[in-house]
């Protein structure tokens, strides 16, 4: 694992948490204390935690909160290069579901440059604010906040949802394997993203490396459910090797 993963899984820990402890964290993923140390001091150098006596919780600083902050990021490089080969599964003129993530926000950002009209539906604050300098048709959906990572979320998202039917949805994660598919820590998130699933003709997930093989709280597709999965050429080869059968992109390191 590099210090960018562990560090993205640092804050994935907060998100899940709220809080962590330096023990737990170089026993989880076996550093050292001064390690773990170093990897908080500098997400607090960004902003993004504070450290308190023998660990670190949330800070909040910013428009968007620290756990969407962090992950917009961390593997930027990566969530780029997915964005640039999902860009190639989207035609002028479709109708997406996109849900809330910083792999989905980046791929937001690219297909403002790419296309002049499409129709999106989201449950992402940030999304909807990076696509409303476009002329496309743009729904935001209501629901609850979820203040981690800005998704709008809950029953009246799932009601919303319910009269429209998209040509593909296009949904981050932060797990995915073979056992349980695509996952998240929040199960009200899980819900919403079933219903996505369940307005389009196409479902697409996009992943970084770093979530392949993990698993979170709660399942919201099998991976037999996907058209494809997109991640990125970080990800290790026997990793890859246990997701032969169903179709695969790596999007390579322009």
């Amino acid at each position: 694992m590099t210090t960018q993963q562990r560090r993205a899984q640092i804050i994935e820990t907060l998100e899940a948490r709220g809080q962590v402890l330096v023990e737990g964290l170089a026993l989880e993923f076996g550093v050292s204390l001064v390690t773990i140390r170093k990897d908080l001091s500098e997400l607090e150098a960004r902003g993004l935690l504070h450290r308190t006596h023998g660990g670190a919780s949330w800070a909040h600083r910013s428009l968007f909160n620290p756990s969407f902050r962090e992950k917009a990021y961390l593997q930027q490089a990566e969530k780029q290069a997915i964005a640039r080969v999902t860009l190639e599964l989207i035609e002028e003129g479709d109708s997406l579901i996109l849900d809330a993530g910083s792999t989905t926000h980046a791929l937001a950002r690219a297909m403002k440059k790419r296309f002049r009209h499409l129709h999106v539906i989201t449950n992402s604050v940030p999304i909807a604010l990076e696509l409303s300098e476009t002329s496309w048709e743009l729904l935001l959906l209501g629901g609850s906040v979820r203040h981690h990572s800005q998704a709008l979320i809950g029953p009246a998202t799932v009601r919303a949802l319910e009269p429209y039917h998209v040509d593909k949805a296009i949904l981050s994660a932060t797990g995915a394997s073979v056992a349980h598919g695509l996952t998240t820590p929040n199960d009200l998130e899980a819900q919403s993203k079933r219903a996505m699933i369940r307005a389009a003709s196409q479902v697409i997930g996009i992943v970084d490396s770093s979530k392949l093989g993990r698993v979170t709280l709660a399942s919201f597709a099998a991976l037999s459910d996907l058209s494809c999965l997109v991640t990125d050429w970080n990800a290790a080869p026997d990793t890859l090797e246990t997701l032969r059968g169903i179709k695969l992109i790596v999007a390579p390191l322009e």
